[in-house]
C-alpha cells in the first residue's frame, strides 16, 4: 500500500513542472552559495543570512505544496473514494503531509549543508532541518482548513507567507523583545542558527542570547509539534469531520 502511494506521488510530481522546480530550487540555491563563498563574492555573513532564509522557505514551500496537493485530491473527490475503502484516511493524508516533510527535511539540509556557510556537524545541521521542515505539515493543514479550492488556497497561503517575516524581524533582537515574533513556527530555527552565527562573541562574553542552541531547537521542536496537532485538529473538523470534501 505505502509503495502504491509513493508511486502515486512521484507520478504527480513528475507530472507538474511547477512541483519539479520547487524540489530542485533548493538544490540549486545551496550549489550557488558554495560557489560565491569559494569565490569570496560576498561576505561570509550575508551568504549565511541568505542560506537560514531559503532554509525556512523550503519548509513553508513543501507545505504550500502538500496543501494544494491534498486540494487536488479533494477536487477529485479521492478524499469520498477512500472513506468507503478499507483504507483509513487519515492514515492517507499523513502520508501525504509526511512525504512532503521529508522532501522539505532533505531540502532544507542540503541548502545548509552545501552552502559551507556553517561549521554545524552533520547532526546538527539534521536537526535544524527537521524543526524547519515543520512548517510543512503546518501550512498544508492550515491551507485546508481554510480553502474550499485553489483560489481560495493561494490566498491561504499568502497569508500564511506572512509568518515568514517574523524571523527577519527576530533576528534584530536579541534580549526579551525576541519572544514577540516566537509565534511563528520558522522563528526558533532562525534563531538557532543565529546562536550558531554569533558563538565566538557569546564565548567572549560580547553577546548574549535567550537561549543556546539546542534550547532553541528542542524548544522549537515542542511549539511547532503543538501548532501541527492545533492545525490538523481545525484541518479534521473542516475537512474530515465537516464533509469538506
Amino acid at each position: 500500500m505505502i509503495g502504491s502511494w509513493v508511486k502515486y506521488e512521484l507520478k504527480n510530481i513528475a507530472g507538474n513542472n511547477m512541483t519539479m522546480m520547487m524540489i530542485f530550487y533548493p538544490f540549486f540555491l545551496g550549489s550557488i552559495g558554495r560557489y560565491v563563498i569559494i569565490n569570496q563574492l560576498a561576505p561570509i555573513e550575508a551568504i549565511r543570512l541568505v542560506a537560514i532564509y531559503i532554509a525556512l522557505i523550503v519548509g513553508f514551500a513543501y507545505g504550500s505544496m502538500a496543501g494544494f496537493s491534498l486540494l487536488d485530491d479533494r477536487d477529485d473527490n479521492v478524499f469520498a473514494s477512500i472513506q468507503i475503502s478499507p483504507v483509513p484516511l487519515n492514515h492517507y493524508i499523513w502520508f501525504k503531509v509526511c512525504f512532503a516533510y521529508i522532501l522539505s527535511v532533505a531540502g532544507g539540509f542540503f541548502v545548509i549543508w552545501s552552502s559551507g556557510a556553517f561549521t554545524l556537524s552533520f547532526g546538527d545541521i539534521l536537526l535544524v532541518s527537521a524543526l524547519a521542515g515543520l512548517q510543512t505539515p503546518i501550512t498544508a493543514f492550515l491551507v485546508n482548513a481554510f480553502a474550499s479550492n485553489k483560489v481560495e488556497g493561494f490566498v491561504t497561503m499568502k497569508a500564511t507567507g506572512f509568518l515568514l517575516m517574523f524571523p527577519a524581524g527576530g533576528f534584530f533582537f536579541l534580549d526579551a523583545y525576541e519572544w514577540l515574533f516566537a509565534i511563528a513556527p520558522p522563528h526558533w530555527a532562525a534563531k538557532a542558527l543565529q546562536y550558531h552565527m554569533l558563538a565566538p562573541q557569546i564565548e567572549a562574553g560580547l553577546v548574549n542570547m535567550n537561549l543556546n542552541f539546542y534550547q532553541y531547537i528542542i524548544i522549537g521542536l515542542a511549539y511547532n509539534l503543538m501548532l501541527i496537532a492545533l492545525t490538523f485538529n481545525l484541518f479534521e473538523n473542516k475537512v474530515t469531520r465537516g464533509r469538506g470534501y
